[in-house]
């Protein structure tokens, strides 16, 4: 880690000597002999500390102290008056400057690194601070879009289980005739192969509904709970409720299963950050024109990975596919729940990873569950 930058402001190079013996074993030392060229230091250089004589020729420390606050917050770069006097006045307008502290003439080595170790630490604090109330920020702004999130598939669940009741009846009521039809015929010996492939095409197309209703109802419980999954089972699933994007853009996809694996996990969640990889993956073949547009999924131990073949990610947008608010899509084209919280949602909710590389021919995101 670099050391602590200080600069040292004196017109007197005796002053400047003791200084900097006191300083240069646990600080970088940089010293000016006049307010002008100490201004120019500080817009130069990442200066973590000032001490400041008062009196100078030309332009003395108040003036110079003033016009450092001018461009930069007190905070960022605190300054320490260096003064023979002890003048009440002269001390007190130096704080009222935004000076953090002064030091009097002559020099005591215990005073000074004492001051100057204070006001570091302070500073480093206040930095820290900054930093950690700028993370709680984050933390909560994704919880709260987590939740808002939630709110709404908690309405689409309900509305969805509304519209699969509906529709049950009346994929009952058609299989039921298809049976009838199919018992009719029988009946009467009646015998007709293309009849037959109809009334079987009806019979699939049914039941692919009713599995789609079960998968959209599941996907949308606001009561799921952490369970043993089968992957493959989630990426059967995944693929029902998103089948018709890949077949609206002829995209093909593909299955493999290096390994049977079951893994513990909330089947919802997982469902919805295979949907945003997906629907992302389709959206870059689509926008990158590619002929033969392919997106391959294998299974394996504990691993769901992702590959398409678009070309890939932008190098610059590579290390920022997992920020918040980051896109490369226009403003009126939706996200879903987006990189950022599928991410949270796999390593916070899920004990596991995300992660993303480019290959060969395009892009390969990876979830690995960790036991």
């Amino acid at each position: 880690m670099p050391k602590p930058l200080i600069l040292i402001v004196d017109d007197n190079q005796a002053n400047i000597k003791i200084l900097v013996e006191f300083l240069s074993k646990d600080y970088e030392v940089v010293v000016s002999m006049t307010g002008e060229s100490a201004l120019e230091i500080i817009d130069e250089e990442e200066i973590d500390l000032v001490l400041l004589d008062i009196f100078m020729p030309d332009m003395d420390g108040f003036e110079v102290c003033e016009k450092v606050y001018e461009k930069h917050d007190m905070y960022d770069i605190p300054i320490i008056f260096v003064t023979a006097s002890s003048n009440d006045d002269d001390i007190e307008r130096g704080f009222n400057l935004g000076a953090v502290d002064y030091v009097t003439k002559p020099f005591r080595k215990v005073e000074i690194l004492s001051r100057v170790k204070t006001h570091i630490l302070l500073k480093d604090y206040k930095n820290n601070l900054e930093e950690k109330v700028k993370e709680e920020i984050e933390k909560n702004r994704l919880k709260e879009k987590i939740m808002f999130h939630q709110s709404k598939l908690v309405s689409i669940g309900e509305m969805t289980n509304s519209i699969a009741h509906q529709w049950r009846q009346p994929l009952n009521s058609i299989n039921s005739a298809v049976m009838g039809i199919d018992t009719c015929m029988m009946k009467n010996h009646i015998e007709n192969e293309e009849i037959n492939q109809k009334l079987e095409e009806i019979e699939i197309q049914t039941q692919y509904m009713s599995k789609t209703i079960e998968d959209f109802s599941n996907f949308l419980n606001p009561n799921k709970h952490k369970g043993n999954n089968d992957l493959r089972e989630i990426v059967r699933k995944t693929l029902t409720i998103i089948h018709t994007k890949f077949s609206k853009n002829n995209i093909n996809y593909e299955i493999i299963e290096k390994n049977k694996s079951i893994v513990s996990c909330i089947e919802g969640e997982i469902i919805q950050v295979l949907i945003v990889i997906l629907n992302n993956a389709v959206d870059a073949l689509k926008e990158n024109e590619i002929t033969n547009p392919q997106v391959t999924i294998e299974i394996d131990t504990n691993k769901i990975a992702i590959t398409d073949n678009a070309g890939g990610i932008k190098k610059d947008n590579l290390d920022n596919v997992f920020l918040p608010y980051f896109t490369t899509k226009k403003a009126d084209e939706g996200l879903g729940i987006g990189l950022h919280l599928a991410k949270a949602i796999i390593e916070e909710s899920n004990n596991g990873k995300l992660s993303v590389e480019n290959v060969d021919c395009g892009a390969r995101f990876e979830i690995e569950f960790i036991r």
